[in-house]
């Protein structure tokens, strides 16, 4: 099931990508995190579940930089839905970090010959324990396998939290009154939304903690949380088609109006700000 629903939220995401996000911004972050979100789902069956040397092989670590851009477009893509803008600042640039350290750790496996791939694939297909134990990259050497395969969940549980506390504080603001009528639905979409994406994070991060630092084998075996992460990962994927407009932001009210809504309010009450 795991494989369907990733290759599926890929081509999606690259269908979105190709034909709508020329004229959003917005579709772009929820593309490119919905691509991210599904590539990691996929990385995970092939390591764990597909015993195919071969693609093992070729996804072991080549795309897993990757991974580490889910929480940043995820935190984007709520960002500029809330506020209707979406460009993006010199600060926003720190949020690639975390990919980059990885990324330049992970080159000197990435350009390995690939028969040392092949060889180091056997060995994950024979036993997936292997992945804890073998270096991958120095982080690996610095901080040990566990804390890094545990550093990508825990980054998007970060930005998932985020990302609901600047919802939070938006619909505190009560900023909703001055958005489209016909977008109103989006608040409700929004708390579904995180929801599954908080629940589908910390299943995750769960997982990969039991796995690694209790020896469990709850990755390797279908139980209640893989159920869970499923049923959360099939809800992400079919929502763009149920919301299609939730890909294009909360259009507000022309400044000019909202200012003018806030005189006569208090006028009315007497009592000016």
């Amino acid at each position: 099931m795991f494989p369907i629903l990733s290759v599926t939220g890929i081509f999606i995401s690259l269908f979105l990508l190709v034909f709508k996000s020329r004229e959003y911004r917005t579709i772009a972050y929820f593309s490119f995190y919905f691509l991210f979100l599904n590539l990691y789902a996929l990385l995970h069956y092939v390591l764990l579940h597909s015993k195919s040397v071969f693609f093992v092989a070729i996804f072991c670590t080549n795309f897993t930089f990757l991974t580490y851009l889910i929480g940043p477009m995820l935190y984007w893509y709520i960002r500029s839905v809330l506020t209707d803008k979406s460009s993006l600042g010199k600060g926003d640039l720190l949020h690639l970090l975390p990919m980059a350290i990885y990324l330049l750790a992970a080159i000197p496996y990435i350009i390995t010959p690939w028969s040392h791939k092949i060889q180091i694939a056997n060995e994950i297909v024979n036993d997936p324990g292997f992945l804890g134990t073998y270096y991958f990259t120095v982080l690996s050497e610095m901080f040990t396998p566990t804390i890094v395969y545990l550093s990508r969940p825990f980054l998007v549980l970060v930005y998932t939290i985020w990302s609901i506390g600047l919802f939070i504080r938006y619909l505190m603001n009560k900023e909703d009154d001055y958005v489209f009528s016909g977008q109103h639905f989006m608040t409700k979409w929004l708390t579904i939304f995180l929801g599954f994406q908080f629940v589908l994070a910390t299943c995750s991060f769960i997982a990969i903690f039991e796995t690694f630092i209790q020896s469990s084998d709850v990755l390797l075996t279908l139980n209640w949380l893989q159920f869970v992460s499923i049923t959360c990962l099939a809800a992400l994927i079919v929502s763009p088609f149920f919301f299609h407009s939730v890909l294009y932001g909360l259009p507000r009210l022309p400044e000019s109006i909202t200012k003018r809504h806030t005189e006569v309010e208090e006028m009315v009450s007497g009592y000016p700000e």
